[in-house]
Formats: C-alpha cells, structure tokens, sequence
C-alpha cells in the first residue's frame, strides 16, 4: 500500500513535468505504457521482470527522449534490489541523447530520481520496521498463550499436589489415630471385661457393663472413622500410577481425564480390574507396550486397558465362546473383571484384534452392591 502511494505521488509528479514541457495529444501514450508496466511488475512481484520493463521503457526512451521523465516510476521497482545500479541507465540515456534535453529536463529528471530513491528507501524501513513489529507481536501474543497454558497446567497441579498431600496427611492421621487411640481404647475394653469376670458387686458389675459399652461405642465410631478417612485418602490416580511403576513387564502408557472423584467403590473396583488386566498380560500375552486410560463423561466412566501383544488361538478360541455365550466363566481372570461390572451396572466388551482391548463403562448411577 505504500508503494502504491508512493508510485502515484511519483506519476502525478512526471505527468505535470511532462504535460508542461511537451504539451500534445500523444501526451498520454508516455502515461499509459508507465501504467502498463509497472502493473506487469506488480502482477509478476518479481525484481528481473522489473528490470527487464525498466530495459524495455529505456529503448523507447531512446527512440521517444521526453518519455525519460517517466524512467524514475519504473526505477523505483528494482532500487534497493540487487539490479539497483541500472538506475544509472538515466545518465546514459542523457549522454547519448544530450542533444535532446534541455537544462531543466535534466535536472527535473534527476530530481525526480533522487525523490524516487528517498521515498523507496522510506517506505523499504517503513514496511521493515511494520515486520519486525508484526512478528514481535504475534511471538508476544504466542508466548502470552504459552504462558497463560503454563500457568492453566501449574495451577491444575498445584490443585493435585494440595489434594494428594491431603490425602495422605488424612490417610497418616487414621493409621496414627489406629495405633495409639484405637490401641488404648481396646485395651482399656479387656480390662473392663477382665474386672467384669472377677467382680462380684452386682452395683459395680453394671457400672463396669455400661463402661464397657460406653468405650465399645466410642470404639465403634474411631473404627468408623478411620475407615473413612482412609477411604477418602485413597486416590485412583496415585494408586494406578503406582501399579505401573510396579509393572516392569512392558512399557505401560497411562491417560487420566477425571475430574469429579468417583465413588470409594468404583475407585477399588477399577484398581482392583488394572491389577488383573496387567497380571493377564504378564501371563497370557507377548506385548511390548500397554496403555491405559481412565476417562470421565456427563453420563459415565471409562476404563480402557489395550496392549500389543498376541494371544493363543486356545485362549482367543475360549474368548470368542464367552462373547458369543455372553456368559463369563473362569479363565484369564474375565470372570472376576465381569462380576466387577456388573455390580456397578457396567458393560463390559473385549477386543481380541489388534492386540487383547478391554473396553468397560461404568454409568454414573448408585450400584446394585450398595
């Protein structure tokens, strides 16, 4: 866009010099073959085709001197390029037709060359500085995202470590509370019940009972407790990550997307299914890679355990029979992963191609166990 203003501050410029110095009606051929040109160097963006107009309008400029007052609009295309010294063709326009020019031509001509390579030089800073901010922008704007993503994965982290560590300060404060409360209080019932044994004051033998079933019932309501914190303290991804830390048979790859913690229930079942899908693979199968991936949607959870490996025809024979028969007996662990299921309303289906593929969704609804 600013060359084009440029150019056509230029064009107006030799219009007026050329239509006061040669004022006929052929006056717009000059005017007409400028515009031609120039628009072919536009069309073509390229600086040998500039050139190769500017060589071209210069032979008519032999042919036609006036016409040389319009050169500089072409020169302006190839000025700051590696065809820059052709804009000397103007002097050797004027040496072999000096005869032809007067004094003012000549310097009009060069006047107008120098204000064409001034506003060329102008607008080449102009649009390089427009670059350089361009690209500081966008990198600015890139790095911006960037930094907004690493803040976004820092903060959801944070929020994971602050749980876990939760987690596990909950699970340490039951297993302290188990061993020194918990110790105490049921110590303190046998020697309540020992004192029952050997008392023989009726008044005291039921002071001594309601002792005793005031510390059962204090007991009942720690045992209670602590079991709930422990069943709060345990976290399905920890708990798997660790599973396949512990699993050195293949390369295991592992994909969480959970965002509401599922049931106490629903986290042991599919703790307790990743433990004998690893195990089946360790017995039945030659995989060199496994992935596992636990996803959660509006409606339902997903459990998905897949690996590479083969399996023997006796057992993909056994596993098509119990797709057909719909009916899970014992063998390669299917049977206990089945039942799992099923107490949760799940549906389970397995994929013998491409690898052994158990593919389990677990609605989220109360389960037929609780």
């Amino acid at each position: 866009m600013n060359e084009l203003f440029d150019k056509t501050l230029l064009f107006i410029s030799c219009m007026v010099i050329y239509v006061m110095n040669d004022n006929n009606l052929y006056a717009v051929i000059p005017a007409i073959l400028t515009i031609l040109i120039s628009c072919l160097s536009y069309y073509f963006e390229n600086d040998r085709m500039s050139l190769f107009g500017c060589l071209i309008f210069a032979l008519v400029c032999i042919i036609k001197p006036s016409y040389i007052i319009f050169l500089p609009i072409l020169l302006y295309d190839i000025i700051h390029s590696k065809y820059q010294a052709y804009a000397m063709i103007i002097i050797f326009l004027f040496i072999i037709n000096n005869r032809y020019y007067s004094l003012s031509i000549f310097t009009l001509t060069i006047l107008i060359l120098l204000f064409t390579i001034h506003l060329k030089l102008k607008t080449y800073k102009f649009e390089t500085l427009q670059s350089e901010y361009n690209e500081l922008r966008d990198s600015s704007s890139s790095y911006s995202q960037l930094l907004e993503e690493k803040n976004r994965s820092i903060l959801k982290n944070q929020d994971y470590e602050i749980n876990l560590a939760t987690l596990n300060e909950r699970n340490r404060i039951s297993k302290d509370i188990h061993d020194s409360i918990g110790h105490l209080l049921s110590r303190a019932i046998l020697q309540v019940g020992a004192l029952l044994t050997i008392t023989r004051d009726k008044t005291t033998h039921e002071e001594l009972s309601k002792l005793k079933n005031s510390l059962s019932l204090g007991m009942d309501d720690i045992r209670n407790s602590i079991h709930n914190m422990y069943d709060e303290s345990v976290d399905l991804y920890s708990q798997i990550k660790q599973i396949i830390k512990e699993f050195t048979f293949c390369k295991v790859n592992f994909e969480y997307d959970i965002t509401n913690t599922p049931p106490i229930a629903l986290r042991y079942c599919f703790i307790s299914i990743t433990k004998e899908a690893l195990a089946n693979i360790i017995k039945h199968s030659n995989a060199s890679q496994a992935n596992i991936t636990i996803r959660e949607h509006p409606a339902l959870y997903q459990l998905i355990i897949r690996d590479n490996g083969t399996i023997s025809k006796q057992n993909n024979d056994q596993i098509s029979n119990i797709q057909k028969s719909l009916e899970y007996r014992d063998g390669l662990g299917i049977r206990n992963i089945s039942d799992r299921v099923k107490g949760f309303n799940g549906n389970l289906n397995i994929s013998t191609e491409d690898g052994f593929k158990i593919f389990i969704t677990i609605p989220k609804s109360k389960p037929i166990n609780e």
